[in-house]
């Protein structure tokens, strides 16, 4: 008889989340995943749940001119709940007059989103975000990630964010608040192949952390197509494209990336995150971090390129 291997014990499961009161659900991987994160909102708000967006404070070069996280000290405009996590309206910028993708969709939405500074490392943006939890009553965390490179090993070759992923993992890992990992976009970032997408949510599988999927409806995709009419992201606008019927080679990052969009890009699948932490190389090297030049040697030391090194250099041309 064949005997099926179960590795780790869910502590939540897709349908348990359904009876959860509050839930913050942020884009993980920084930028354009806010966008990625409203189709889980709108699934958990089917259900009842009362849902916060959120996203990070990471924009990229040449949106922002300096590479790298925003500091809370450098923004405006933000009604500070907790060291690391604030609330952003669509009023909301830095000194030097960047506006995050949270300001576009708090704007569009007319409501507060939260906004989460990563320059204080994991440790700091894990503790920022218990803090927040207990203030503003979350009992559920989902980290969305645009695109797939969150379910990394850590040794593929296009590999380009170890640092918010591995932030935002390490911060699923420890919260007291049950916590869900969701992937939108299936490639959509062009940092995994769809071989090694498929082998990420294998490992998850094996370990009993694939919790479920839910794919993109027509009246979501409406609603993201409202919200990119304000908002510049590619990963996210992707599998809105694709929900349209544009499948097959895309080029993004201005051509320097090629991807194949598929009818799974349509589709967030979930997970459990220590299915997920338990295969990272990366989690571990980013996980005591207290700030972000930390996490970034740490991982530098280890033979990553990372995303701050890849916005310094892209700078450097722009200058």
């Amino acid at each position: 008889m064949l005997m099926r291997r179960i590795w780790i014990v869910n502590m939540l499961t897709l349908e348990e989340s359904f009876r959860c009161e509050r839930a913050l659900v942020f884009g993980i991987g920084g930028s354009g995943d806010i966008v990625g994160s409203i189709p889980t909102a709108r699934l958990l708000e089917l259900h009842g749940v009362d849902v916060l967006l959120g996203g990070t404070t990471w924009e990229p070069v040449p949106k922002d001119s300096k590479p790298g996280p925003r500091s809370f000290d450098e923004i405006l405009n933000l009604d500070k709940i907790s060291t690391t996590v604030g609330l952003a309206t669509g009023e909301t910028r830095t000194h030097d007059g960047l506006e995050f993708t949270e300001t576009y969709v708090a704007r569009h939405y007319s409501t507060e989103v939260a906004l989460i500074d990563m320059s204080k490392g994991a440790e700091g943006m894990r503790v920022g975000v218990e803090e927040a939890c207990t203030d503003l009553d979350l009992d559920l965390v989902v980290g969305v990630d645009a695109g797939g490179d969150v379910l990394a090993r850590g040794d593929e070759l296009g590999l380009r964010s170890p640092v918010t992923d591995g932030f935002g993992l390490a911060t699923l890992e420890t919260l007291s608040a049950k916590t869900l990992l969701g992937v939108f976009g299936y490639g959509s970032d062009g940092e995994l192949t769809l071989d090694e997408l498929e082998a990420g949510i294998v490992r998850a599988a094996e370990r009993d952390g694939l919790l479920g999927a839910w794919g993109l409806t027509r009246r979501v995709r409406d609603e993201l197509e409202a919200v990119l009419e304000t908002v510049e992201t590619e990963a996210s606008r992707l599998p809105v494209e694709a929900a349209q019927g544009a499948y097959g080679q895309k080029q993004i990052r201005g051509g320097d990336v090629s991807l194949r969009l598929t009818p799974p890009s349509t589709v967030t699948f979930y997970f459990d995150p220590a299915a997920v932490i338990s295969t990272s190389k990366i989690v571990s090297l980013v996980n005591d971090s207290r700030s972000i030049d930390e996490a970034t040697a740490a991982l530098k030391e280890a033979g990553y390129r990372t995303e701050f090194e890849i916005e310094r250099d892209r700078l450097e041309s722009h200058s």
